[in-house]
């Protein structure tokens, strides 16, 4: 491995945290993510701050060419982002506030434009989560569909200790 696969992979690790790394792990032992699944509820603990690192460090690495996404991600990706900068003084989580939470916000920190299209911001994130998890997985090289047939798939070394040493 060259120092710039080392690099990469070094950046893609940075990008991904914990919850995609938990995200790939729930697909192996339960199948396919919903937005209800037990993996997905752990986003109420995030903070903006998170969400920012995660959002920005894969924009960087769109940017790059590092990751491949649909054009749509990318405009869900400054979407998001614009978001957390508009909304924070709402909620320390504008992205996945906890349902509790969810019910005292405004509707314009918990829904897109109501006018253009009646989509929550969850469910905006949500989806772009799983295209990053998606595109990350490409990156590595790892074949992991969100699928239920995916139950004991291929092990990633992304997480590995030592992957970066190689």
């Amino acid at each position: 491995m060259t120092k710039q696969d080392t690099m990469t992979n070094k950046q893609i690790t940075d990008a991904t945290g914990d919850s995609l790394k938990q995200m790939n792990n729930h697909i192996r032992e339960n199948g396919k993510i919903k937005p209800s699944s037990n993996v997905i509820k752990n986003w109420h603990e995030y903070d903006n701050a998170k969400w920012k690192h995660i959002l920005t460090c894969n924009k960087i690495l769109i940017d790059q060419g590092i990751l491949k996404v649909p054009g749509y991600v990318e405009q869900d990706i400054d979407f998001l982002l614009t978001h957390i900068e508009k909304c924070a003084d709402y909620s320390d989580n504008v992205l996945y506030p906890t349902p509790k939470e969810t019910a005292t916000l405004p509707d314009a920190v918990t829904h897109a434009n109501l006018a253009k299209h009646n989509k929550s911001i969850k469910s905006r994130t949500f989806r772009t989560m799983m295209n990053i998890r998606e595109a990350l997985n490409d990156a590595l090289d790892i074949d992991l569909p969100n699928d239920d047939s995916s139950i004991l798939g291929p092990k990633d070394t992304l997480f590995v200790t030592d992957y970066m040493s190689r």
